[in-house]
């Protein structure tokens, strides 16, 4: 199950963030920076696999300004994000994000050569401010495509990712329910802690957590 996430990340590098005064439509935003991405991973894949700490200020650099990570932080501690104080949030959003970076990161070396994204096309309003990016990771294993969709949503003139939905499986949804159990097995602050110390949470365990 680790490589399904791993797959899942690996896909991240075709998630851009709108660069121009007036928004490009997302998908159209996603396909342009697909290839600059997976070239830049191809020309460098040496040195990446040479050099980890590369490859992390590489993803940190390049693909996590496109997600919302202070929104993505808010949906996962639910609840709790309305007790927890602004350093708390800082804090959890921070060690989230270098947790998914440090334990995901090296996939994008992994998988760059042997997945491609089909992009399907875009339904979206005029004057929508949320949406969906539908698209299928092919892949060379001879294994069916996963069905993925990145929600995305227009923040100060920038389309950002703040959901992954993997074959229904949703990014958010898997971890809000580990976290959640974290904190009633301990505290908040405990769970910061623990992944400001580097340890990982497993978004597979979100249905024995949330049973």
């Amino acid at each position: 199950m680790h490589t399904f996430w791993a797959a899942c990340f690996a896909a991240l590098i075709a998630v851009p963030v709108a660069a121009h005064a007036a928004p490009t439509p997302p998908d159209e935003v996603v396909k342009e920076t697909t290839s600059r991405l997976q070239n830049e991973i191809h020309n460098r894949e040496q040195e990446f696999r040479a050099d980890p700490k590369k490859l992390y200020a590489f993803v940190d650099k390049v693909i996590v300004p496109k997600f919302d990570s202070r929104y993505i932080a808010q949906l996962i501690l639910a609840r709790h994000w309305k007790t927890a104080s602004e350093d708390q949030r800082k804090r959890f959003e921070t060690a989230f994000k270098n947790m998914l970076v440090y334990s995901y990161a090296d996939a994008l070396v992994e998988y760059h050569n042997s997945v491609k994204a089909e992009w399907q096309a875009l339904r979206m309003a005029p004057d929508a401010k949320d949406v969906t990016v539908q698209s299928k990771l092919v892949r060379d294993n001879g294994k069916p495509p996963l069905p993925i969709g990145f929600a995305m949503r227009l923040k100060d003139d920038q389309w950002k990712v703040y959901d992954i939905i993997i074959e229904n499986l949703s990014l958010i949804t898997s971890f809000r329910s580990q976290v959640n159990s974290e904190i009633k097995r301990s505290s908040l602050d405990a769970l910061i802690q623990k992944l400001e110390a580097g340890q990982t949470l497993d978004p597979t365990q979100s249905k024995a957590a949330s049973g």
